[in-house]
């Protein structure tokens, strides 16, 4: 008698469906959970469906780094206007007469200067980590007070893939360093 060869993810055979016998199973147990799940939403009235398999999250066609920084001040000079603006807007918040633009151009300087470091640096994971952090940081900032100027809100499908908030914040920082046209800031 032979023995009998074990399957294994690349030796499972194909069927039409385009599944294996494993994926379809895991297909089939899927869509109970989605059905449930739709039941659910269905009977609290609320106004989304799921589908399996989940959407999968564009692409986001934002500035590169060079388009989004053309202009910018170096390095250097950006951390001192960064900390001379966190300073003015400390003072304003005691005096009571802080604004929420100029926090989120703080949100918004503070983000591009870390996405631009992190530019300078692609094998410090540190770096890397804290650019994501802050862009994370300016885009619930965004989401919250409903701001941003670039074609791509925060809480877009584009901009939670993968290089997401890193391209939300080029996004915004080429929106906020381009002049606003007359008529279109009022």
């Amino acid at each position: 008698m032979t023995p009998r060869a074990i399957l294994t993810p690349r030796t499972e055979p194909v069927g039409t469906d385009g599944f294996t016998l494993r994926e379809r199973s895991w297909k089939r147990e899927a869509d109970k959970h989605v059905a449930a799940l739709n039941a659910l939403l269905a009977e609290r009235g609320a106004p989304i469906r799921f589908a399996f398999p989940a959407p999968v999250a564009v692409p986001f066609e934002g500035p590169g780094p060079d388009e989004a920084y053309a202009g910018a001040a170096p390095l250097d000079d950006e951390l001192a206007d960064v900390l001379a603006l966190s300073t003015a807007l400390l003072q304003a918040a005691r005096a009571g007469t802080d604004d929420v633009a100029d926090e989120r151009e703080l949100l918004l300087r503070r983000a591009a200067l870390l996405d631009r470091l992190a530019l300078a640096a692609p094998h410090d994971a540190t770096a890397q980590s804290r650019a994501i952090r802050e862009a994370h940081i300016l885009m619930t900032f965004d989401v919250v007070h409903h701001c941003g100027r670039g074609p791509f809100a925060a809480d877009s499908i584009e901009a939670d893939g993968a290089g997401g908030p890193r391209a939300y914040v080029r996004q915004e920082y080429a929106a906020w360093h381009a002049p606003i046209a007359p008529g279109e800031g009022i």
